[in-house]
């Protein structure tokens, strides 16, 4: 029912605004800001304006020199005052008349205001026409060296939205009143789009390490965030960088593919080499010309971060309350009283015999439990995993092998060694049994 009356009504009600405008006269006048081939009328033209419906989103107007009247979208006209002032909007548009641009690249945002850090309003695509108004004063944006060649345009695209775009990357041309186009039309023509960028700039990319801590199922939640990312700005015109050595964010200007292969974010530091659709190597020059490269990969359809980090400190607490189940008091004659309550936190007393070989002069026993640690292949036969103790006065960490057995709980001393990988930013983890580690026992 709905699909059969809904046009309907719309007609009916187009209609009764068109016979009580036409008993009325025009309701103003309004300048053409994109031309109408179908009745070959260039934009600049000033027309009458009989009806605006508001439900169909179109203007009943007049063709200058007949009697006809035709529908045009509202985006197309000024709005309607009168023909004085339209005269006057008229000539705002003058030194633009019948002037179009197509867009060069993937990815140009269409900005609120003539800076490169406005708010974004739209983004244009490759081979993408809009039509340019008339220029404005604004700060011209820049490769990181020097700056762009261009100025600010106010334009408007095919769906009506209006903006300022920097014409570094726009070709102008004239169209027509019948739509064909003319001077410049052939400097215009571009390339086919760059279905790997369109690919590249569309995908979430993700530091490399995350897949094999997802494959391996060994998070490690100090690098393993929501937050760590490479997010090449498609949908917000501002490309940004978040890594544990890294933390940069740039608007720019576009994306362009280099003589080298490599795509560059126009106005940044930054360029990207695509090796395939799942790996790409972020480039990166700072401030004193150095340069770094940072591997990202695109995860698996369906991978929720989130999700996954919701899961590993699940399992490290389920570890954790398996590990105190049979306390959770333990005791040892040579090595004291452990504690551990329900919220990660413990108790030691009495133990003397370890300072300051294991945990150091001054320390009080109290602190938090965590299990932040792998334990190696090699160690699963023996051992359950790896427990960390964060004492409260000085965070000191003193990590140990723990198993959890029937009588009470066996604990070793381990060595942890974190090796700074400057590739990714973090620490690669290893954990070790010492030949000569100390073996303590608690009793239940």
């Amino acid at each position: 029912m709905k699909s059969i009356f809904k046009p309907a009504l719309a007609a009916v009600a187009l209609s009764a605004a068109f016979l009580f405008s036409s008993c009325s006269g025009i309701i103003g006048y309004s300048v053409l800001l994109w031309n109408v081939p179908e009745q070959s009328l260039a934009d600049g033209t000033i027309v009458p304006v009989y009806v605006k419906s508001n439900i169909s989103h179109v203007y009943v107007i007049g063709v200058p020199e007949t009697k006809e009247k035709i529908e045009v979208p509202l985006w197309k006209l000024s709005e309607p005052e009168s023909k004085g002032r339209a005269q006057q909007t008229a000539r705002r548009y003058e030194n633009y008349a019948n002037t179009y641009a197509k867009c060069v690249l993937d990815g140009l945002p269409i900005r609120a205001d003539k800076v490169n850090t406005s708010k974004q309003v739209y983004r244009l695509k490759k081979n993408e026409v809009v039509r340019a108004l008339y220029e404005g004063e604004g700060a011209v944006p820049t490769n990181g060296k020097q700056n762009l060649e261009g100025k600010w345009l106010r334009v408007l695209t095919g769906d009506g939205t209006l903006g300022w775009c920097f014409s570094h990357n726009l070709r102008l041309f004239v169209m027509n009143a019948d739509g064909t186009y003319g001077d410049g039309a052939e400097e215009a023509s571009v390339q086919e789009t760059d279905e790997v960028m369109e690919k590249m700039l569309a995908t979430k990319w993700y530091p490399d390490y995350y897949s094999g801590m997802i494959s391996s199922r060994r998070i490690d939640l100090e690098y393993f965030t929501t937050d760590y990312m490479f997010d090449t700005g498609a949908s917000s015109g501002t490309v940004t960088v978040k890594l544990p050595t890294l933390d940069l964010s740039y608007p720019y200007a576009g994306v362009k593919r280099g003589t080298d292969g490599d795509y560059y974010f126009e106005g940044t530091p930054l360029r990207v080499t695509v090796r395939n659709s799942r790996v790409i190597v972020l480039k990166y020059t700072d401030e004193r010309g150095m340069p770094s490269s940072f591997n990202f990969v695109a995860l698996e359809e369906g991978t929720d971060i989130a999700a996954i980090i919701e899961d590993e400190k699940h399992e490290r607490e389920e570890s954790y309350l398996a590990m105190r189940a049979n306390g959770p008091t333990f005791r040892s004659s040579n090595y004291g009283t452990l504690t551990f309550d329900e919220d990660a936190k413990f108790l030691w007393s009495g133990f003397n015999r370890l300072v300051p070989g294991v945990i150091p002069r001054g320390i009080k026993g109290s602190g938090t439990v965590q299990m932040k640690y792998f334990i190696p292949s090699n160690l699963k036969s023996e051992w359950d995993g790896v427990v960390s103790f964060i004492f409260d006065e000085s965070a000191t960490e003193v990590n140990f092998l723990y198993k959890t057995e029937s009588s009470g709980l066996r604990l070793a001393v381990a060595e942890v060694e974190k090796i700074m990988n400057e590739a990714t930013g973090r620490n690669r983890v290893t954990v070790t049994l010492p030949v000569n580690s100390i073996v303590l026992f608690f009793q239940n």
